[in-house]
């Protein structure tokens, strides 16, 4: 059997791995910003995407079926949710309300326990949303 030997640093990996007794825990970098994205062809049902900003400024983004994509920096990332037909829960307004055909103030920003918990509900049905209020 042959050895394999890697040389890496503690300063490389100081940031992801946190060494506890004989464990080591990936540690998650400090957020900077989150943004909450909606597909727009998806309407009236609503299809959310997670935006993050880390203080390393790499963005990553979370979509509804649990997939995760990574990006150098938020630019990269709003451009990959905008081809995708996504846009800024925050930029809707009054005409995309009248568009969409239901008051934003009903529609709610996932959020959960955890990330299985929270992309359970990143995907709303418009029946559920119009019922549930």
């Amino acid at each position: 059997m042959e050895l394999v030997k890697f040389k890496i640093t503690v300063r490389e990996v100081e940031n992801t791995i946190k060494i506890n007794g004989n464990k080591m825990q990936f540690q998650q970098k400090p957020i900077l910003k989150e943004h909450w994205w909606l597909m727009w062809c998806s309407f009236p049902n609503l299809n959310w995407a997670r935006l993050r900003i880390y203080d390393d400024l790499s963005a990553e983004i979370l979509d509804c079926d649990g997939s995760k994509y990574t990006f150098s920096n938020e630019e990269e990332a709003r451009y990959f949710l905008m081809e995708d037909e996504f846009t800024q829960f925050e930029s809707l307004d009054q005409q995309d309300e009248q568009e969409l055909g239901i008051s934003l103030s009903l529609i709610q920003i996932p959020k959960g326990k955890n990330e299985k918990e929270l992309i359970e509900k990143m995907y709303v049905k418009q029946t559920k949303i119009r019922n549930e209020h």
